[in-house]
C-alpha cells in the first residue's frame, strides 16, 4: 500500500485540516451502531487504519480501544490525542494481534483497499479479531453508484500561526476499473512564508452489491446505514456486519 505524504512528511497537517471535534456527529453514528449490536457496556473495540485517532477519541471513554496503523507519524499522533489506547503498528490487510474483540471498526482507511482481494483480505482480518457474534463496521467514503464524478474542493484552516488552505481535486481517470485519484495542494502559510506541497491519493471505489457479498463472504450478516456524509460528498455510509 502506498504511503501518502499526509500519514508521512505531512502528518503535522492533519490534525489542522481534519480536526477531532469535527468527527463528533460521525463517532455519535457509530457509536449508537454499536450500541444497538452490542448492548451497554464497556466493550473491547480494535479499530483498523485508525489514523490520527480522531474517530476514536470521541469512543475511546466508553469502549476498552486498541488501534493499528500503517503509518508510524498517524500512530504518534493518535498516541498523542488517545494515550490511553493500546496502538500498534500494522496493515489491515495482514495484521494478527493473537486476540478477539467485540467490535472491530474500519472507518475512512478502508477506501484505500483498491480491489477485491484487498478487501476480503481486510474482511479476513477483522474476522480473526472478532468473537462469535462480534461486530464489524465499515466506513466507505463512496460506492460506485454515490460518487459523483469530478469535483473540486477547498478548505482553509488555522491553528496558532499556520493557515493551511487544502485544495482537493477527484477524479475518476479509468471508470472501468476499481479505483479514483485524489490530488491535495497544500498551500501553507506561516510568518509571511509561503509554502506549496502536493500529494497524490488513490483509493477504491466499489458498487454497494460488492461491498455487501464481500462482507457475506467474510460470514457477516451485513446492514447498510446512512447518515448526512461531510462536505465534498465523504462518507454517510455505516455497514454493519455480525460475525455468524
Amino acid at each position: 500500500m502506498k504511503q501518502n505524504r499526509l500519514y508521512n512528511d505531512l502528518a503535522y497537517l492533519w490534525p489542522v485540516i481534519s480536526p477531532p471535534e469535527e468527527y463528533s456527529l460521525e463517532a455519535w453514528h457509530l457509536r449508537e451502531a454499536l450500541r444497538a449490536k452490542l448492548g451497554p457496556g464497556r466493550h473491547n473495540l480494535l479499530e483498523l487504519g485508525v489514523g490520527g485517532g480522531h474517530v476514536l477519541s470521541h469512543l475511546a471513554s466508553e469502549f476498552q480501544a486498541t488501534a493499528v496503523d500503517i503509518s508510524e507519524q498517524m500512530l504518534a499522533l493518535s498516541r498523542q490525542l488517545n494515550p490511553e489506547v493500546e496502538h500498534h503498528l500494522g496493515d489491515m490487510r495482514s495484521v494478527r494481534l493473537g486476540r478477539t474483540f467485540h467490535a472491530v471498526l474500519a472507518h475512512d482507511a478502508i477506501t484505500y483497499m483498491l480491489s477485491e482481494d484487498d478487501m476480503r483480505a481486510a474482511f479476513a482480518t477483522a474476522r480473526a479479531h472478532l468473537e462469535p457474534g462480534g461486530v464489524f463496521i465499515a466506513v466507505p467514503d463512496w460506492f460506485r453508484e454515490t460518487f459523483k464524478g469530478t469535483s473540486v474542493h477547498h478548505w482553509i484552516k488555522q491553528k496558532d500561526a499556520l493557515e493551511v488552505t487544502l485544495i482537493e481535486y477527484v477524479h475518476d481517470p479509468d471508470p472501468t476499473d476499481t479505483t479514483i485519484e485524489s490530488i491535495f495542494f497544500f498551500l501553507l502559510q506561516e510568518h509571511g512564508q509561503l509554502q506549496i506541497e502536493q500529494d497524490q491519493h488513490i483509493t477504491g471505489l466499489f458498487p454497494l452489491n460488492t461491498w455487501l457479498h464481500l462482507m457475506s463472504e467474510a460470514g457477516f450478516q451485513v446492514e447498510e446505514i446512512r447518515y448526512p456524509a461531510y462536505e465534498g460528498g465523504y462518507g454517510g455510509n455505516l455497514l454493519v456486519g455480525v460475525l455468524m
